[in-house]
C-alpha cells in the first residue's frame, strides 16, 4: 500500500515565525534561530551539547548508524538537511576521525552551525537543486517530508550512482493518513511537507537503487546501492 499525504503540525506561539507553510528557508530559519522551543538552534557550544546529552535516542540512533558506516569502511560522510545537527554531533564524537560535511539550504541556520560545530564542514547546500557533494556515503536524515514524490525521483536521479543511507522521519498507515487530515482542519496548523507509507517511501528510488532495511531501533531506515 503507498500512501503520501500533506503533513501538519501545530506550532503554536511559534506559528507566528513559522506562518503557514514550513517548507521554505526562511521559515526553517526563523524556527531554528528565533524560537526557543524543541526546533531551536542553541546559540552557543556548551547550550548546543547539553541539548544532545538530553536526547539519548539520538544518541543510540548514532551508535547504530556508525556501525553501518563503520561495516562501509566511510571515511567521509555527507548529511543533508541536518538542521539542528545533534544526531551528527553524536556521530563526530563516535567517530573523530571520520571527515563530516554537513549542510542545509537556510542560510542562518548554516552559519550559526559552523559557529559551535567546526569540527564539521558546514555548507549550504539545496538537496533539491544542488549536486551531491564529495563522500563515501549521502545520508538524508529525516528529510524525507520536505519534497513531493516528483521531486525526490528527481534528487534521485542525481544520486543514482551514489551510495545513500535514507532514515526516514516515520511513517503512517491509513489510521494516520486520516490523523494529517484531521489535523489540516485544526485553527494555526502549518504544512509541514509530507509522510508517507513504508510503499511510498521505497517507491521514491525504486527507479535507482537497491534498498535494504536497517534496524536503527527507533526510525526506518534504508541502505541503497546504486542500480547502475
Amino acid at each position: 500500500m503507498r500512501l503520501t499525504v500533506r503533513h501538519y503540525f501545530d506550532f503554536g506561539p511559534d506559528r507566528q515565525v513559522v506562518g503557514s507553510d514550513l517548507g521554505r528557508p526562511e521559515a526553517w530559519d526563523a524556527l531554528r534561530t528565533r524560537t526557543s522551543g524543541a526546533f531551536a538552534l542553541d546559540e552557543t557550544r556548551e547550550e548546543w551539547e547539553l541539548t544532545a546529552h538530553e536526547h539519548p535516542e539520538l544518541q543510540a540512533r548514532a551508535r547504530r548508524i556508525n556501525e553501518v558506516l563503520e561495516r562501509q569502511s566511510v571515511r567521509r560522510l555527507a548529511s543533508y538537511g541536518v538542521g539542528g545537527a545533534t544526531l551528527e554531533w553524536w556521530l563526530k564524537r563516535l567517530a573523530p576521525d571520520r571527515d563530516l560535511v554537513v549542510t542545509d539550504y537556510a542560510a542562518a541556520t548554516v552559519e550559526r552551525l559552523a559557529g559551535i560545530f567546526p569540527e564539521a564542514q558546514c555548507l549550504r547546500h539545496d538537496l533539491f537543486a544542488g549536486a551531491p557533494l564529495e563522500a563515501d556515503l549521502h545520508m538524508f536524515h529525516r528529510v524525507d517530508t520536505e519534497f513531493t514524490n516528483r521531486q525526490w525521483r528527481k534528487v534521485f536521479q542525481r544520486f543514482a550512482r551514489l551510495p545513500v543511507l535514507f532514515v526516514a522521519a516515520g511513517v503512517v498507515d491509513v489510521r494516520g493518513a486520516l490523523a494529517e487530515v484531521r489535523k489540516r482542519l485544526r485553527p494555526g496548523s502549518s504544512r509541514a511537507g509530507w509522510v508517507r507509507s513504508p510503499g511510498s517511501i521505497e517507491a521514491l528510488w525504486r527507479r535507482t537503487h537497491h534498498g535494504s532495511p536497517v534496524d536503527l531501533g527507533d526510525l526506518p531506515a534504508w541502505e541503497l546501492t546504486p542500480k547502475s
